[in-house]
């Protein structure tokens, strides 16, 4: 829906704009003075179009912010699944990978709907042979975060496993590795991560 506001603004945006354009068959000063007080009109509402579009703007913003901090909700919750899940089975490995085959359907459904776009099966094989590495390492994490939820707790192991991937995430952004763009480690960043640590320190000693 917030994409949908969005193109309606700029289309809007786009259509003032034209009208406030001056047409170049307006040559004599009767043509020019007939249309100068309608200029400030069309003038005010392009300007509420442009403050329209920077609202939008912000309000994508803190949906993507509510929908990511809602990605961290779940992953508790995820973990908790499939810890219970590995001692109703008792095997990690099964139970990762009935986590997967679900989460395959699932995908599956979401491709079959077009709703992100058409997927290029074709282009698998022009894709860097690194990139396919990410099964591996999501296997990696489903099976070691089912295990350690049911040791450590599940407090615990997400508080680790966000350290790590603050850590690592914090290093790829500043080297721009995987082809990723840069961002700078900043005094904030460094701050931030620090705090992070520390609370890592406290939540072990609990």
């Amino acid at each position: 829906m917030s994409k949908l506001f969005l193109v309606i603004c700029d289309r809007l945006l786009i259509l003032s704009s034209s009208i406030l354009r001056p047409s170049l068959s307006f040559q004599n000063k009767a043509s020019i003075h007939s249309t100068s007080h309608i200029y400030p009109c069309f003038a005010m509402t392009s300007l509420a179009l442009k403050h329209l579009h920077s609202i939008a703007s912000r309000y994508q913003i803190y949906l993507y912010l509510l929908l990511a901090l809602l990605s961290g909700v779940l992953l508790p919750i995820q973990a908790s699944c499939n810890a219970q899940l590995a001692r109703s089975l008792n095997s990690v490995p099964l139970a990762a990978d009935i986590s997967y085959i679900v989460g395959t359907l699932v995908l599956f459904v979401l491709i079959a709907t077009q709703k992100f776009g058409h997927p290029d099966w074709s282009a698998i094989a022009k894709a860097p042979k690194w990139s396919l590495i990410g099964g591996v390492l999501g296997t990696w994490y489903i099976c070691s975060s089912t295990y350690f939820t049911s040791v450590l707790g599940t407090t615990l192991t997400l508080g680790l496993v966000v350290g790590g991937q603050s850590l690592a995430g914090i290093i790829v952004d500043h080297h721009g590795w995987l082809d990723l763009p840069k961002h700078r480690l900043t005094r904030n960043r460094r701050f931030a991560i620090g705090l992070l640590i520390v609370a890592i320190f406290f939540l072990a000693q609990s």
